[in-house]
């Protein structure tokens, strides 16, 4: 999707040390990085598994649930590759506005558009109020994916101030506001996790899911800000990255990382529907937990071990998809719901492999759609930032 601002050869001696990533170059393994993320996106948004754990609380509704639930990492990959790109290139105000405003257009008109092509698909009918309501409220089921991009809105006001303090030598400005943003955040779904589990032993449920321990203290309160903790998390690991100054876990301990994460997830997911007697969502709820955290990040660092010269076929394949998800992001939704009742169908549509191989579907026929439409001398700048 979104891949940073406009930039321009680096002109201040506070970079000096800070390893730029050229205009126009393509780190492939960014490009995995994207392309895992909008898989995942694909195989959340669209599937058929069975995850009630509570009414069928069987083997497999309890590994479904566990598999879905890796999906959490999706967006929040986003977001880091953002960072990784923006924050480790000099930019331009001017560019970068535009593209604040460029990204809003975006929003607004992928809203009218998917709204308009789902009245079909999805039997929906609107007067012109009600359909200017939906549009304002970012109607669930419907456009209220593009939450993504606006938050991305939110970033990009925000990033002029946090990349001021991300350049400086003196970090401390950097990790008092990473800390900041962290502990309002993160850390306070952690007190919420924390509280919800003991409620859920003692049987009790005094507090809502995710409570607001901070209060009107909280300056982050308001909009998805734990993406601010990805963004700068996904510069800095890329910074070290480049430095050759973080030594990478080997792929035995990154993937034991993220399975023990994701094994935390599952359980707190269990505990969480247990204790209010629905399904917890562990991917869009999960976003903002240590355990998706720590997900993305093993993923993220996991995905720069890829050689791109020893496959160089699949380093192509994963170039295509990775320039082509902002389109694909828009895209899906409409390809989904067009093709996901044909595809509950289908004798074995609740089967876990048929399922993952039904998101790469949704994945491929989406950026097919799109490479075909930027094509388009007009229709392609519905796809471009």
């Amino acid at each position: 999707m979104a891949s940073g601002a406009s930039f321009k050869p680096v002109q201040t001696a506070q970079l000096e040390d800070i390893p730029q990533i050229r205009t126009r170059e393509r780190l492939v393994y960014l490009d995995l990085i994207k392309t895992v993320a909008i898989y995942l996106v694909c195989f959340y948004h669209f599937n058929n598994l069975p995850t009630d754990i509570l009414s069928n609380p069987s083997f497999f509704n309890y590994l479904n649930y566990g598999i879905e639930g890796l999906a959490s990492a999706g967006v929040p990959l986003f977001f880091m590759v953002n960072g990784a790109l923006m924050l480790n290139r000099s930019y331009n105000l001017r560019k970068h506005v535009r593209k604040i405003i460029a990204i809003c257009i975006l929003t607004v008109v992928w809203g009218i558009l998917t709204l308009a092509i789902l009245i079909p698909i999805k039997g929906d009918s609107y007067t012109a109020i009600q359909f200017a309501k939906a549009l304002v409220e970012w109607k669930q089921f419907r456009i209220f994916h593009l939450w993504f991009l606006q938050t991305l809105v939110c970033l990009y006001i925000l990033f002029p101030l946090i990349k001021e303090v991300y350049d400086k030598k003196d970090k401390g400005p950097l990790y008092f506001f990473f800390g900041m943003a962290f502990l309002l955040t993160f850390g306070n779904v952690l007190l919420s996790n924390i509280v919800n589990a003991a409620e859920w032993v003692m049987k009790v449920n005094y507090l809502e899911k995710n409570y607001n321990f901070f209060n009107k203290f909280n300056v982050f309160n308001g909009f998805y800000a734990f993406s601010i903790v990805y963004f700068i998390l996904g510069g800095w690991l890329q910074f070290k990255l480049q430095k050759n100054r973080f030594r990478r876990p080997g792929i035995p301990v990154l993937t034991g990382m993220i399975l023990s994460a994701s094994i935390a997830l599952l359980v707190y997911g269990l505990i969480m529907s247990l204790s209010n007697g629905e399904v917890f969502d562990t991917v869009f709820d999960g976003y903002d937990t240590m355990m998706t955290l720590i997900v993305t990040a093993g993923l993220f660092i996991l995905s720069s071990r890829y050689n791109q010269g020893k496959y160089p076929r699949l380093s192509q394949g994963i170039k295509v998809i990775g320039s082509n998800t902002l389109g694909i992001y828009f895209i899906h939704v409409i390809v989904g719901w067009s093709t996901l009742p044909y595809y509950k169908l289908l004798p074995f549509s609740m089967n876990l492999l048929a399922n993952l191989m039904y998101g790469v579907a949704v994945l491929f026929l989406s950026l097919l759609i799109v490479v075909l439409l930027k094509k388009v001398p007009v229709v392609k700048l519905l796809f471009r930032l």
